[in-house]
């Protein structure tokens, strides 16, 4: 098995997870003084990968005390269930309201299993393991945790979904951001900077909770991004503000195609993200050719497009 991990500053290990490709979606392991904790699991597939990590970096499973997860979509806590079987004094930290999802992931199964199909829930995630209750932690939006007297501070981040937390580390001055600070991968990198934007999944987005996420982290000023998906980054303001524009031209098309008249309204809002995603990409000299960049973005802008059109739905809903 192919073990891909990449050591940082202040004891922060990226642990690629090959959830679908390599440089999708990333672990992190945090180590102080011979104390640890992980920072998402990636898929249940993805466990064996964390576990070959952690012996490779010398790290017994029994100093492992804390596996968190920023939010439960399976991409980042689908192996947490599992990783609690495997790390005796772990306990499972995750938002209030996700919990119930961790403890007891029937719908969490049977969504996913009803998007992906059977047999491709299992190729790409495997299963999913109940997280035992007396093992679960939920804590308050700006609760602490002190690893060997290292602070990592929990925030409350909805808008990408309302179960969803961000971890501020105080040692590397890094934020582990889930998705409330969008998605970059490195391939796409060129000369003028990187292409970083929004992660609008369904089925909870509340893009003004997110404008109002991404100001709150902004405001810490962070040194450096520990991205989920993917990779950790140095943190930079123009990045953060491009971001939010990217968002509000993402709404801004989705309530205009929707309020017109004309047809096939999903694959001229999917057309629209695409145009900004390329026109960032060329601004900043992305190597890749347009074929290859938009095979790296196919599913987000795919998971994207489904988000907005159900956030609007949701807002028709409730107007009746």
């Amino acid at each position: 098995m192919l073990i891909d991990y990449k050591d940082f500053d202040c004891g922060i290990t990226r642990i690629d997870v090959h959830y679908i490709r390599p440089g999708l979606a990333g672990s992190y392991l945090v180590v102080e003084n011979n104390r640890a904790v992980l920072i998402e699991t990636g898929p249940e597939l993805a466990v064996p990968r964390i576990l070959e990590a952690l012996t490779r970096k010398s790290v017994p499973r029994e100093s492992v005390e804390a596996v968190i997860v920023t939010h439960v979509h399976l991409d980042h806590a689908g192996g947490a269930g599992m990783l609690l079987e495997k790390l005796p004094n772990a306990r499972l930290y995750v938002h209030p309201k996700g919990v119930r999802h961790m403890i007891d992931p029937s719908k969490l199964l049977s969504s996913a299993k009803m998007v992906y199909g059977e047999a491709r829930f299992a190729s790409l995630l495997g299963g999913l393991t109940p997280a035992p209750a007396d093992r679960t932690v939920t804590p308050a939006d700006e609760e602490r945790l002190l690893l060997a007297g290292r602070e990592l501070v929990f925030i409350h981040t909805p808008g990408h979904a309302n179960h969803h937390m961000v971890i501020w580390d105080s040692k590397s001055r890094g934020i582990f951001s889930g998705d409330a600070l969008g998605i970059s991968y490195r391939e796409l990198d060129g000369p003028g900077g990187r292409f970083l934007f929004p992660a609008t999944t369904p089925v909870q987005l509340d893009p003004r909770a997110c404008f109002a996420s991404i100001d709150r982290l902004v405001a810490l000023k962070p040194d450096r991004l520990h991205l989920t998906h993917f990779d950790s980054i140095e943190f930079d303001l123009a990045l953060m503000d491009d971001l939010k524009r990217q968002l509000e031209g993402y709404t801004e098309l989705a309530w205009s195609i929707r309020a017109d008249t004309l047809p096939d309204k999903e694959g001229r809002l999917l057309q629209g993200i695409q145009s900004m995603s390329r026109e960032r990409l060329a601004s900043i000299g992305c190597p890749m050719t347009r074929a290859a960049s938009s095979e790296v973005l196919a599913m987000d802008w795919e998971i994207n497009v489904q988000g907005l059109n159900n956030w609007l739905d949701r807002i028709e809903s409730d107007l009746g």
